[in-house]
């Protein structure tokens, strides 16, 4: 018996409501490979956006890859396939730049450190 989670709409051929996504699913190799090739253009400008940078862009599509091709849930609908990726795709561009900023937050702290002490030992 498998566990069906809210990601729910209407079929139109039918009127009734169809889930896209079942929790004890899991998708295809083959199938997850080719839906993630198929929405690598769309992750790519997104993570361009979010990131800015070309080279970080492939970091972050790279760790979507990573984390995404672990366990990945089988979806009915494209769509939802996307919507999910994309998440896991935003949630790993956003983190690297936290890491970013507090590695660019320590830098300051060094630089100021610096010149603090270079100031320091002129006085003297």
């Amino acid at each position: 018996m498998s566990r069906v989670l809210s990601f729910e709409h209407n079929d139109e051929s039918t009127g009734r409501s169809k889930n896209s996504f079942v929790e004890s699913e899991k998708e295809h190799p083959a199938i997850f490979v080719e839906r993630f090739l198929r929405s690598y253009r769309l992750l790519h400008f997104i993570a361009g956006r979010v990131l800015g940078d070309e080279e970080r862009s492939s970091i972050a599509i790279q760790n979507c890859w990573r984390t995404a091709s672990r366990n990945p849930p089988h979806f009915e609908y494209e769509g939802a396939f996307r919507s999910w990726l994309v998440r896991v795709l935003i949630d790993e561009a956003l983190a690297m730049v936290r890491e970013n900023k507090g590695n660019a937050a320590a830098a300051v702290s060094n630089a100021l450190s610096l010149s603090d002490s270079t100031v320091n030992s002129g006085l003297e």
